[in-house]
């Protein structure tokens, strides 16, 4: 538990300024989401206002949407900029940085002037709000601490760290380095980070679930109703492995015909193809994107929830799915065994078709095990707004 003391101390003499490399906006719906999750957390307790400027990439007009809660402590600036684009690739990507980083400067210089100086700033992912951090640390002297919600830092990821360009990397060591503290949604990636890049500590706050959303629902049926349903979401990306589930549901056909498996996210061709070369029309159905609240109803109607990704920070479906009281077969990757163990799931190896496809059968078998209100209580307790927020106000003593 914070300190009340502490709590009213930061409410009333801090002024924090969260800077944003992802958040939703009008060009970028749920890049970011998770972000603003974790602000509107923060937000129970003190006052945050949060910058973010689209980085679209393409001819946008310039214009600022803001949006101010229902309580007045969480306002969100949202900013778009022109660019006229260049034909060479790559002084196109060269002046498009440019711009990004002098209309940030243009705003956080007239955001000081209307609202004051920040005492504290957050980024959320370094690259590329941590530059900003940066030249306000050399401007201003103000502080500021950095989170990161990305899982580049695996060596498993086609993209990772590693390939990056050399202002990439340099860059994002640069706000490392800088920061007052650094935090990251999982220990896993944590412990990359803090090795990479030589840190004293790395601390862990988890992604934050809407549990007024995400809940046991109490009138589920006591026992399975057939089908047993399974329900995957995600954006379908390759690290995805989605793939990979519907082959080992194509191997659970063969000794389990009562179950159904529902993608949840956008479809793509390889996906769909694949569905039907296996035969699994009529048993896998692929929904497609939903608002954040339907995909809330899926997983309250699900039995259980699988997950095959090949790298992962900490998937907020997982504490999602978990919140929601079903049990969850993931690959073991990045932070995810910081969430699923024995009593809420089985974790199998990234890529391991046969293994997967065994485990889907003994958890369907064992069904009965799993105890859905405790797996949502626990849920419940690491992963809800009210959880996290204090987490990050004690971030911030």
């Amino acid at each position: 538990m914070v300190n009340k003391n502490v709590v009213e101390e930061i409410k009333n003499q801090k002024k924090i300024l969260w800077l944003a490399s992802w958040y939703p906006g009008e060009y970028e719906l749920t890049n970011g989401d998770f972000v603003q999750r974790h602000a509107r957390a923060l937000s129970l307790y003190t006052k945050v206002d949060v910058i973010h400027v689209a980085q679209a990439g393409i001819d946008v007009p310039t214009k600022k949407n803001t949006t101010i809660d229902k309580e007045g402590s969480l306002t969100e600036y949202n900013y778009s900029f022109h660019h006229n684009p260049l034909s060479i690739s790559f002084l196109n990507k060269v002046f498009y940085n440019l711009r990004y980083l002098s209309f940030y400067k243009k705003i956080l210089k007239q955001y000081i002037a209307d609202k004051g100086m920040p005492d504290i700033v957050h980024v959320h992912a370094p690259m590329k709000a941590g530059i900003l951090a940066l030249w306000l640390k050399k401007k201003y002297g103000i502080p500021f601490v950095v989170t990161e919600h990305s899982s580049m830092y695996d060596p498993a990821a086609k993209d990772n760290f590693f390939y990056r360009s050399s202002y990439f990397k340099n860059n994002t060591t640069k706000v490392f380095k800088q920061a007052e503290s650094v935090t990251c949604v999982s220990d896993a990636i944590g412990q990359m980070i803090k090795n990479i890049f030589h840190l004293s500590t790395v601390k862990v706050i988890h992604n934050v679930v809407q549990t007024d959303l995400f809940y046991l629902d109490e009138n589920r049926p006591a026992e399975v109703t057939k089908p047993f349903v399974w329900l995957h979401v995600s954006s379908m990306y390759p690290l995805k492995n989605v793939e990979g589930i519907i082959q080992a549901f194509a191997r659970v056909e063969d000794s389990n015909k009562s179950w159904q498996l529902r993608l949840v996210g956008p479809p793509n061709a390889s996906v769909l193809k694949l569905i039907k070369d296996v035969g699994l029309e009529h048993k896998i159905l692929v929904v497609g994107e939903l608002p954040y609240d339907s995909v809330a109803q899926e997983m309250k109607a699900a039995n259980a929830f699988v997950m095959f990704s090949k790298h992962e920070n900490f998937p907020c479906v997982i504490a999602e799915a978990h919140c929601c009281g079903i049990p969850i077969i993931a690959s073991d990757v990045g932070g995810i065994s910081e969430a699923v163990n024995v009593e809420n799931g089985i974790l199998v190896p990234s890529e391991n078709i046969e293994v997967l496809a065994h485990s889907i059968t003994v958890l369907m078998k064992n069904y009965a095990y799993y105890n859905a209100k405790d797996i949502a209580e626990k849920a419940k307790l690491s992963y809800s707004e009210e959880t996290i927020g204090k987490l990050l106000m004690s971030l911030y003593q």
